[in-house]
């Protein structure tokens, strides 16, 4: 089965391929208002047909393409995303795609060790460095795709675009996963052995930034009001703003590998299926705190990172909250504390994690699952509590 990773290199310093990050940039900004078209973007072929004529001969015949593809493909993402587009982007970091594939075309690795890429004043063979973590993935490398090349901190780094051989997983040991807003993520495996993720901190620290996006945002209806320039304050905003993805992103990355990393080989990660309506819960202070929980991105993470060691799957949420994991009456959750009144207290978390471990057994062993795994364990998984 192949998969796709993203591997990083240390490229050496080179001024002729950072110069060709500037020029492909700088392409890209100037087609872009062509792309524009007055709020109705063009397709990736209307704007070949337009601007390839302008701008060939800065770049090679292959990169240049890439310039007008990955243009048109950011109006197309930003529209899809439900983005309103009311002026033209600005590519303002230098950065290229070079596509490598099997022919090598704008770079390809060396049997000598050497990273041979197109710039500007030719093709050049430059050093190039893998940090330990990536080699596993070169190492089991099928096809390199592309390599997209960023200037951070003054060195040049290459994302590597590559696809591996991994085995095909067999789904045998079954992961309850319970994901909630404080311990973000509990798993418990078959033999009851527990795995807490715990997402207080950034929860502690994104609340202290929206304290002072609030305020901010006060203070920028203020100026609005007053006529005055607000360039200053919305440019702290969108650094906050931007500043809280990448927290969330770079929580979401860390809980899925750690959760993955504690996986056996051969699991079957099992997620609720969760649904929020609009009823009585429907406020807007609710509504912003399910906003802020990312839940989904961490069961994409973990569906890309569980890759070749196991599969992911999902079963009902209904009562898995609600229900006592070892004699199966309702109980009663507030907060972390589950009361059973023939079983006592439990955490209520892992009281849900081993639910959604035990349903999806009986699911299993039913034949009831609408996708059921090619292989299944030879005996029963554990019911008892933690």
């Amino acid at each position: 089965m192949l998969v796709e990773r993203t591997a990083q290199i240390l490229i050496g310093w080179d001024k002729d391929l950072a110069e060709t990050l500037r020029v492909f940039t700088e392409v890209q900004n100037e087609i872009s208002y062509v792309c524009f078209n007055n709020g109705e973007p063009l397709s990736a072929l209307a704007l070949h047909k337009k601007v390839y004529h302008k701008v060939k001969g800065r770049l090679n015949a292959q990169m240049t393409c890439t310039a007008i593809r990955l243009t048109a493909g950011a109006y197309v993402s930003a529209k899809h995303n439900g983005h309103e587009i009311t002026k033209p982007f600005r590519f303002k970091k230098p950065y290229a795609l070079f596509l490598v594939g099997k022919r090598g075309r704008d770079a390809d690795f060396r049997m000598d060790g050497k990273l041979s890429i197109w710039t500007i004043r030719g093709r050049k063979k430059l050093s190039y460095r893998i940090p330990d973590y990536f080699k596993q993935y070169f190492e089991r490398a099928v096809l390199i795709d592309s390599i997209t090349v960023k200037i951070k901190k003054g060195k040049l780094i290459g994302y590597v675009s590559l696809k591996i051989d991994v085995k095909e997983a067999k789904p045998i040991h079954t992961i309850g996963v319970d994901l909630n807003e404080t311990n973000a993520v509990v798993a418990v495996n078959q033999d009851n052995d527990v795995l807490f993720i715990t997402g207080l901190q950034r929860r502690m620290l994104n609340k202290r930034t929206f304290k002072t996006i609030k305020r901010l945002q006060r203070k920028l209806a203020q100026r609005k009001a007053e006529g005055s320039n607000t360039r200053s304050v919305v440019r702290a905003l969108k650094r906050l703003q931007g500043k809280i993805a990448r927290r969330t992103r770079d929580f979401c990355h860390t809980a899925a590998k750690r959760l993955v990393g504690w996986c056996p080989e051969n699991c079957v990660v099992v997620f609720e299926r969760l649904r929020f309506g609009q009823g009585k819960r429907g406020s807007k202070a609710w509504n912003r705190r399910f906003h802020q929980w990312p839940r989904g991105m961490i069961v994409r993470f973990v569906e890309y990172k569980v890759q070749g060691k196991g599969v992911v799957d999902f079963v009902d949420a209904k009562g898995t909250s609600i229900t006592c994991s070892m004699c199966g009456l309702k109980g009663i959750r507030k907060r972390h504390s589950f009361f059973c009144p023939n079983c006592g207290f439990m955490h209520a978390d892992i009281n849900a994690a081993i639910n959604i471990r035990n349903r999806y057994a009986v699911l299993r062993d039913g034949g009831l699952l609408s996708t059921s795994p090619e292989a299944s364990p030879g005996g029963k998984p554990p019911t008892g509590g933690s």
